[in-house]
């Protein structure tokens, strides 16, 4: 037997196997729907299934229903034609069983919004689905998300769900500093082509287009999230940056791949604790790994960082970073400079917590392979204090670790066991 996963992924199951994936998922409910609220039940007679009518105000109210008796709400797999970029609006202790649908946003939306949007919600579930935008048709100053979800929430589940050509996040999680979001995992996400355009500094009219936020870009965004995984996600070909985590604290990025973005690939700005482990992050159009603006005691470990337009990893003005374990291989295609190596350490025009400098960083059991266009594999540049730099192997045409040792602001520098280092 067969279970597929609108993202094109299957997973073969013995008849036994799969009962037991179906209680896992609902319990006896999944399997018999005895306690679910269907979406077809809301749908008027001889409703079409390839999205050329649009029942979202039908779908809202099978989401009302099913909040307020309880139940799961079970999408039937069809096209659902979503026309106002209001989206459809969650409440709190929903599940939603989307596999096999498609919800489609109108390619005539002409002013911001999303397909899902929750404000102040907890226990919300996702399983599965297909949300589609349709960004190609729509004005660069239009920014339609996938899910978007902000306020004081909590406990947010995102599994096997796929979101493609979104002008705006894949998934937005929006908190603040007084209400964060808090306890959320996001597994087995397939994003492709989403985010808000955003122009290379190497290029006429740098920057996000007109009419876009901040908040637009990241095909993952988080701001003010605590408490979270995201795990085995793959997010590819973004129109800004591929994932972007704004004052988080607590979380693990692990076993997924940020591929194609056209800006950064992984981006922590201003966050605390957070773990990034056994990713991939290749061929992305900046850095491919930023960790900056006052972020504290956060790990790179075990990652594969590799042709990115920029520095692999660009880590200023944080404090206890450190980096091990990891293959950094021939980034700084852009020839940008200084901005042409494998890591760079110095100071940032942008720290909104004024951190006095990059301190207390240890740089590992690193493989480090350059090309000949690059200065130099490191650089340690003001404003800098005790940096570890050993045991790393460098290979290619340039293995120089360069360190600004005439500044006084570039101090304790400790360059030991490195192999290959010119």
């Amino acid at each position: 037997m067969v279970l597929a996963f609108s993202a094109g992924r299957s997973v073969m199951f013995s008849t036994i196997g799969l009962l037991i994936f179906v209680f896992q998922v609902g319990g006896a409910n999944a399997l018999f729907g005895a306690e679910d609220v269907h979406v077809a039940d809301f749908l008027p007679r001889n409703y079409v299934r390839d999205g050329s009518f649009c029942y979202q105000a039908a779908i809202q109210k099978a989401i009302d229903v099913a909040a307020t008796e309880g139940k799961r709400l079970v999408f039937r797999p069809m096209i659902y034609r979503i026309d106002d970029p209001a989206g459809l609006t969650l409440h709190s202790g929903m599940t939603l069983a989307l596999y096999g649908a498609v919800l489609r946003a109108n390619d005539k939306m002409a002013t911001d919004g999303q397909i899902f949007s929750g404000q102040d919600v907890t226990d919300i579930t996702f399983l599965g689905g297909e949300l589609a935008g349709q960004r190609t048709k729509w004005p660069d100053s239009v920014n339609i998300a996938g899910i978007r979800i902000r306020g004081k929430s909590a406990r947010i589940r995102i599994r096997d769900v796929y979101v493609h050509d979104m002008s705006s996040n894949a998934i937005g999680l929006f908190g603040s500093s007084k209400q964060p979001i808090q306890d959320v995992w996001i597994e087995h996400l397939l994003a492709r082509r989403c985010c808000n355009k955003y122009i290379d500094y190497l290029q006429p009219h740098q920057g996000p287009a007109k009419g876009s936020v901040r908040q637009d870009q990241g095909t993952v965004a988080f701001y003010y999230v605590h408490d979270f995984v995201v795990d085995g996600c793959m997010l590819e070909d973004s129109r800004s940056d591929g994932t972007h985590f704004y004052f988080c604290r607590d979380g693990r990025f692990v076993n997924n791949q940020v591929t194609g973005s056209t800006m950064g690939g992984y981006f922590l700005e201003s966050c605390q604790t957070v773990l990034a482990m056994n990713n991939i992050i290749k061929r992305n159009g900046s850095r491919g790994v930023t960790i900056e603006a006052g972020s504290r005691d956060c790990t790179l470990v075990n990652n594969m960082v590799g042709e990115s337009g920029r520095e692999g990893l660009w880590a200023p003005d944080s404090i206890g970073l450190i980096v091990t374990g990891n293959n950094f291989r021939k980034n700084g295609r852009k020839n940008d400079g200084e901005k042409d190596g494998e890591i760079m350490i110095n100071e940032s025009n942008w720290d909104p917590l004024k951190t006095p400098r990059a301190e207390n960083y240890r740089i590992a059991n690193n493989i480090f392979e350059t090309t000949a266009e690059q200065g130099a594999a490191i650089r340690v540049l003001p404003k800098s204090a005790y940096i570890i730099i050993e045991n790393n192997t460098f290979r290619g045409a340039v293995r120089r670790i360069i360190v600004d040792g005439q500044s006084p602001d570039v101090q304790h520098v400790v360059l030991r066991n490195n192999d290959g280092i010119q």
